[in-house]
């Protein structure tokens, strides 16, 4: 993480678009307020909204603002954010889940620094520095033609890839301690440091959700000990977790090192064991990967006999043998 923290300080100061590349829950938002605060614009506002989780029209709306009247339930007008970040800074999470037209009025802004609220026929002109993120291969998804290539070029001026939890053992101890420190404070609790055996457990474990996923089982952990220290017995992985394998085979927490249960694999596994059912699009989505290389892996687990595969071409789903 030093290499990373070194390229934000790099960064902060230079008044440039930054693309934030990492897997979902890494921290792509604290690396965004990291920028922020070592910016010339660390004093002014910094807004963000999370691409992925409004209909079209509530994002275009969210983004650039509305009038009165602009469309059904608009009864007031309403800045978006772009204008409200004005001087500051603009989080765009999960970009690559822009829908098209979006994209179209996103690349415009950033080309002319201006914004128009949908009904009105007004510009206005501000000054916001974007930084956007995702956890989507954007390059594939350019040759999928689901992301414009203009928009990725104009969103990476640079880029930080953020590393997954997995390839960063070293800072679990410190984001467990960040964490029971947080949560102690937070919920009034006493719990201690991790006993040795618990936080090998948390060294070990193959963290597919990434610190979020961390800082989950923490909370959980902690809230049912509430004092003393943590113990292997109260960590537990997330609900949709725990009956991933079936005897025998690998568990949650172990870290996957064979090459038939790669990371990637052990994911597929996942979402078919809580969704009944893994496609291509699914697997490539979680991961930020091409569907090609999805497919791939489905197409390993199936021949593994860990998967079962049904239907054929773009109707091919994937179900736990």
């Amino acid at each position: 993480m030093r290499a990373l923290f070194r390229r934000i300080e790099r960064v902060a100061p230079i008044d440039v678009p930054v693309l934030i590349l990492s897997e979902s829950g890494t921290g792509k938002e604290l690396v965004a307020r990291a920028i922020q605060q070592l910016s010339s614009r660390q004093t002014r506002r910094f807004e963000t909204v999370n691409c992925a989780a409004l209909t079209r029209d509530l994002l275009l709306s969210e983004l650039f603002g509305h009038e009165r009247g602009a469309f059904t339930g608009a009864v007031a007008r309403k800045a978006g954010l772009l204008a409200l970040a004005d001087g500051g800074t603009a989080f765009l999470d999960e970009v690559g889940e822009l829908p098209p037209d979006a994209q179209a009025m996103v690349l415009r802004f950033l080309q002319d620094g201006e914004v128009r609220p949908l009904g009105s026929i007004r510009m206005t002109r501000v000054d916001v520095r974007v930084i956007a993120a995702t956890h989507r291969d954007l390059e594939a998804a350019i040759a999928e033609r689901s992301f414009r290539e203009d928009l990725y070029y104009r969103l990476c001026d640079v880029v930080l890839e953020v590393p997954p939890l997995r390839e960063r053992r070293d800072d679990i101890v410190l984001l467990v301690e960040h964490f029971r420190a947080k949560f102690n404070d937070q919920y009034r609790l006493s719990v201690e440091s991790p006993e040795p055996e618990a936080l090998r457990t948390l060294e070990g474990a193959a963290w597919p959700g990434n610190v979020r996923e961390l800082e989950k089982v923490l909370k959980q952990a902690m809230i049912f000990r509430r004092e003393g220290p943590i113990r292997s017995e109260d960590l537990r992985p997330p609900a949709r977790r725990r009956t991933m394998w079936s005897a025998g085979r690998l568990g949650p927490w172990q870290l996957p090192t064979a090459p038939a249960l790669s990371w990637r694999r052990a994911v597929a596994l996942q979402i078919a064991s809580g969704r009944g059912v893994v496609t291509r699009r699914d697997l490539a989505r979680e991961c930020g990967t091409s569907g090609e290389v999805a497919r791939q892996d489905l197409v390993a687990l199936a021949r593994l006999g860990a998967l079962r595969r049904i239907g054929r071409g773009r109707s091919t789903v994937y179900v736990l043998r």
